[in-house]
């Protein structure tokens, strides 16, 4: 078997188009290489970070109770990953940060294998674009960072890769890479399941003429949907939904008659924030509404199921469900200010002392007695206090500087253009005037090279309508259902500088194709 994968990998060498690829992603490659390689030699174990205790249930529960668990919040992939150094004796925060740089490495290749497949002029994009990807300090701070975004941006730009090939030549090679693809980029995180619809559409548009050859492909897709819908089943994402809409509740639901009255107050309170100062709902704000719903479910005695948790979730949804359904003319400003409320804020940390030592120490005493159970398996060695922990954290993590400025100099630099800045007077909520950012301008031009692309006419059009719907879809669906937080946009940060570069080439080739025609014309009247 591994003597075939050699000799798979050895003539795919020997391709000569694989060849000009890599050698046109070499000059990111070394440059990604480079910085990858200062940062793990400055800092040689990765950023424990406070969601990452949920992702060592996994291990946690394997090692010692011998039972395979997932957390309920988490999906399979990046918990399954992260246990993988536990049953090979690797110390954790070694291992898995230089595992995610690996892949960071193994996307910059991706990002180019999308210049060669969806440029024209890819030779003029690839070199900017691969160095971009190489560079960017939002993944090179998350894959140093033991959390599913890494993973999750891999998969993401993996797929459209494999919707790509697909698009371009029907093999059922490639429809087995776009099933396994998908598969992936639902066990990364529990948003990844949205993007089923990306290769339900992809079938239904690339095959459109013979639709009715192809129904096994596309019930194939289906029934992986269905399968993977309830494989990777959360126990937040109704309950985040809901407290995002909360205050947009309409007063009669069908889905819980009387609810109303258990929600009235909390509702009030997050629409007088709305008005006053387009503020969002926060942690706090969410505990309130679950206790709402818990205390209706109680009341209507409809709690007899096996999970608490997901029961109440479950009620979110159908809550969410009807409150968007109904109210869906007021989500897309609802969205608006929301994305707009973190836009200019840069979705990664620093390598600070504040994300270094106090938040480490804050993440490690959160979960104390897991951190101490599996601090050899994180580590190389064993602890027995939070005190031991915190002298690891001052032993071994040092501020990275250089990574400090470059991370504020490029955010800095693609937030200087941007739209004017909106001011809310606050009366209640905080004292003086409010300001809200104007929204960076690259995000702008990344929507419009997306509408553009779908539009140009080209063997890939059916793949760029199919991906640029779902796309645009994801967003809002992420954007209106996550916590007000930068890092939920982090997985469509290579995407935005994609689709200017397509928006340029595009312009180019339009004006050169105006040109063209106009020659001909006057040719013709000569």
């Amino acid at each position: 078997m591994l003597r075939r994968i050699l000799s798979s990998v050895a003539k795919a060498f020997r391709n000569p188009d694989i060849r000009q690829l890599l050698a046109w992603c070499l000059p990111a490659l070394l440059a990604g290489f480079m910085v990858r390689a200062a940062l793990t030699w400055q800092l040689p174990f990765g950023h424990y970070h406070s969601d990452t205790p949920d992702f060592l249930t996994t291990p946690d529960r394997l090692l010692f109770d011998h039972r395979f668990e997932l957390h309920t919040k988490k999906t399979f992939l990046a918990p399954v990953f992260f246990t993988l150094p536990f049953l090979l004796h690797v110390p954790a925060l070694i291992a898995i940060p230089a595992v995610q740089h690996l892949l960071g490495l193994g996307l910059v290749v991706l990002i180019g294998l999308i210049c060669r497949l969806w440029f024209v002029h890819w030779k003029w994009f690839i070199v900017p674009l691969t160095l971009i990807a190489a560079l960017h300090p939002a993944l090179l701070w998350f894959e140093h960072t033991l959390m599913a975004e890494t993973i999750f941006l891999f998969c993401t730009v993996l797929l459209a890769v494999a919707g790509t090939l697909y698009a371009r030549q029907q093999k059922p090679p490639r429809f087995v890479l776009l099933c396994v693809a998908l598969v992936l980029e639902a066990g990364a995180r529990p948003e990844g399941k949205l993007l089923l619809g990306f290769g339900i559409l992809l079938i239904i548009l690339v095959h459109r003429r013979d639709y009715r050859r192809r129904l096994p492909q596309l019930a194939a897709i289906l029934l992986l949907a269905v399968a993977l819908h309830f494989l990777t089943r959360t126990s937040q994402a109704g309950l985040l939904l809901y407290t995002s809409v909360a205050r947009l509740t309409p007063p009669d639901l069908a889905a819980a008659p009387g609810f109303e009255s258990y929600v009235a107050e909390e509702r009030a309170t997050l629409q007088r924030r709305w008005d006053e100062m387009r503020l969002f709902p926060k942690v706090a704000d969410r505990r309130v509404i679950a206790g709402a719903v818990e205390q209706y479910l109680m009341d209507q005695r409809t709690t007899a199921l096996p999970n608490h948790r997901h029961s109440v979730n479950d009620f979110c949804a159908k809550l969410a469900a009807e409150t968007c359904l109904r109210q869906f003319c007021r989500l897309p400003e609802h969205v608006y200010w929301k994305f707009r409320y973190t836009a200019t804020e840069a979705p990664n940390g620093l390598l600070d002392q504040k994300w270094l030592w106090d938040a480490q120490d804050g993440a490690y005493a959160d979960q104390a007695d897991r951190a101490l159970r599996l601090s050899r398996g994180l580590t190389g060695r064993s602890m027995t206090s939070v005190e031991e922990w915190e002298e690891f954290v001052r032993e071994h993590y040092r501020e990275v500087r250089w990574f400090n400025a470059w991370s504020a100099g490029w955010f800095g630099l693609v937030n200087a253009w941007r739209l004017p800045d909106t001011g809310f007077e606050s009366r209640a909520f905080a004292p003086g005037t409010v300001i809200y950012r104007g929204l960076p301008i690259y995000f702008l031009l990344g929507g419009a090279g997306l509408i553009v692309i779908a539009l140009r006419r080209g063997p890939l059009r059916p793949f760029h309508i199919a991906w640029g719907l779902t796309l645009a879809a994801f967003f809002f669906a992420i954007i209106l259902t996550a916590n007000v937080k930068p890092r939920f946009r982090f997985v469509f940060e290579p995407f935005w500088f994609l689709y200017i570069a397509l928006l340029v080439e595009s312009l180019v080739l339009g004006i050169a194709g105006f040109r063209s025609s106009r020659t001909a014309r006057n040719s013709d009247v000569c």
